[in-house]
């Protein structure tokens, strides 16, 4: 909870406001009871007409007042609520934006996406029915104990035994919801996942004929949640008869034993109408604040899943005292010295003893079978991932010693699966460099292949892009993905196995393309296709997690068994 109170309380003057509300709200309630009292024993006892409009006129104006403090009060409500769940949903977005991709990982992206919209929706909701239902309920409760006593104390009594009975069905209540709604938000996960799988995965499931299995795997799912649900609701069906029989019999008690002080004297008829609304309100306000309450457990259950995310603490995180990269003519841009990584609980560590050199105005390239480790190289360049010893150098100082988003800032990236984000092709483009121009675009996608497919687009580039770039083929992503990390200026550009969607021609024309405007940058190429590294100034062959070979691609064919074997595979003879 500390993290919605952190914020409530950083909205005092809001808060503040609904109390008052609620105080304002209160007193009206508690006015129109005591009006219709007056009107019983002053006018229609006495038979007095004027005393009849005059205090029917104090309650009408009682009744329109608290309806209007009741309106401005429910504003108030709503108006926190939705900050409140725009303070928690930057709180998350801002958090995962710092975890690693190991943590990133460790929650299901369906599990993220239930707990940013599904589960602070809960806590909106129920933010407002507390501070609108249950927050009135203890001053009409007390107030409304007061004036029975005032009225009789003899008739204390009622309403405190009903007050009694209210908190026991409650505490029963709670102890029953409790442990069905914490489970509930877990199957809303498993619902997400699903039909997320099955709406993204489509063409597979449609391509294999297997619908009828999906099907069935998502009924599963649904049924489970449904179970769930009816299970909580069957508890909270329960609640109704009792409390209106809590209700009835102190209604009963009210007349009973009011009346008999009536015939006793003792009270007059309009202070048992007075006694018997101040029950009524206080035991409607009681169960309105109970049916709330019952939404708490699973409202706390969405609390604890977002402080989950909150509380984690990351495993890559910037050194207090940030070192900055001045400008330099150092020429090595990125060092890797005896760089040893593995992947938590893995047996064996992923890459050993790395040592190599990107320097600028020359391409590096990396190459290797499946499994070799290739991409993770990409990662820790990037600092997705912490090594475990060594050290990986950008301009003569040690990564983990500046910020990382120094880091990131002297590093374009085009990753191993085309990812485009919804919007505009421009959009995309502009990702890296916000201010670039409509020439800049097009220079960058000239570059990258990519001006052709674009142009022939009714829009050209303000086309729309589909959600993670549905709408283009692999070699358009591709492309697009390549000119967006042109169109950002940066000393280092890796490219990520970032050519494989392409045919022979058209990564020929980008390689010569690329060679000739990348003069001064280093560039990384991690490829599994020899054509496309052949005329790189340095290749690195991986063979499990430790360098093969290292060299032209010449001399790579006479010295390096690995990379002849790869290349031996994949090119003729006479291409060899």
């Amino acid at each position: 909870m500390k993290y919605l109170l952190q914020f409530l309380t950083a909205n005092k003057k809001i808060l503040f406001l609904i109390i008052f509300s609620s105080l304002l709200q209160a007193f009206g309630t508690l006015l129109v009871p005591y009006f219709a009292a007056n009107v019983i024993d002053k006018g229609i006892v006495e038979k007095n007409v004027p005393a009849i409009i005059t205090i029917g006129l104090q309650m009408l104006a009682a009744a329109g007042f608290t309806a209007l403090v009741s309106l401005w009060g429910s504003y108030l409500c709503a108006d926190l609520a939705a900050l409140t769940g725009k303070h928690l949903r930057e709180m998350l977005f801002s958090k995962t934006q710092l975890l690693s991709v190991k943590e990133f990982n460790h929650y299901s992206t369906a599990s993220l996406i239930t707990r940013t919209t599904s589960d602070i929706t809960i806590i909106q909701q129920t933010i407002i029915m507390i501070t609108q239902m249950i927050l009135p309920t203890p001053l009409i409760a007390v107030a409304a104990v007061i004036m029975t006593a005032v009225i009789s104390p003899s008739l204390v009594f009622i309403p405190l035994t009903a007050m009694l009975l209210f908190f026991l069905v409650i505490g029963l209540l709670f102890l029953k919801a409790n442990p069905v709604s914490k489970t509930i938000q877990g199957r809303v996960d498993t619902v997400n996942r699903l039909v997320r799988e099955s709406i993204v995965g489509i063409r597979v499931i449609r391509a294999f004929d297997n619908s009828s299995y999906e099907r069935g795997r998502s009924d599963n799912a649904f049924t489970e949640y449904a179970d769930n649900v009816i299970k909580l609701n069957r508890i909270f069906a329960a609640f109704n008869p009792v409390v209106w029989t809590i209700m009835g019999l102190t209604m009963a008690a009210v007349v009973w034993f009011g009346g008999y002080q009536v015939l006793q004297q003792k009270i007059l008829i309009g202070s048992i109408s007075a006694v018997t609304e101040y029950t009524i309100l206080m035991l409607i306000y009681l169960m309105m604040s109970a049916m709330v309450l019952v939404m708490v457990p699973r409202m706390m259950a969405c609390v604890d899943r977002i402080k989950e995310i909150l509380d984690i603490v990351p495993e890559i995180t910037d050194p207090v005292e940030k070192l900055t990269i001045s400008k330099t003519d150092n020429k090595q841009k990125i060092v890797f010295q005896n760089v040893n990584f593995s992947y938590k609980g893995a047996e064996r560590p992923v890459l050993e003893d790395l040592s190599f050199c990107c320097e600028s105005g020359k391409t590096t390239a990396i190459i290797g079978g499946t499994g070799s480790g290739k991409s993770t190289v990409a990662g820790l360049m990037l600092r997705l991932y912490d090594i475990q010893s060594g050290q990986i150098l950008m301009e003569g100082k040690d990564i983990r010693t500046i910020s990382q988003e120094e880091l990131r800032e002297r590093l374009s990236y085009v990753p191993q699966k085309a990812f485009l984000f919804s919007g505009t092709i421009a959009d995309n483009l502009r990702m890296g460099h916000k201010e670039a121009t409509a020439a800049e675009l097009k220079y960058a996608a000239e570059i990258a292949q990519a001006d052709t497919f674009i142009e022939s687009l009714e829009a050209g580039y303000d086309s729309p892009v589909a959600q993670a770039g549905t709408n283009f083929s692999g070699g358009q992503k591709q492309r697009l993905c390549i000119a967006r990390a042109l169109v950002k200026k940066a000393p280092v550009y890796i490219f990520d196995d970032s050519f494989s969607a392409l045919d022979f021609k058209t990564d020929a024309a980008l390689r010569a393309a690329l060679k000739q405007e990348m003069k001064e940058a280093a560039v990384v190429i991690i490829a599994q296709r020899i054509s496309t590294i052949m005329d790189a100034d340095q290749i690195i062959v991986l063979d499990d997690g430790r360098i093969a070979g290292m060299g032209r691609h010449e001399e790579l064919l006479a010295t390096c068994s690995v990379y002849k074997e790869i290349a031996d595979s994949q090119l003729t003879e006479k291409e060899v």
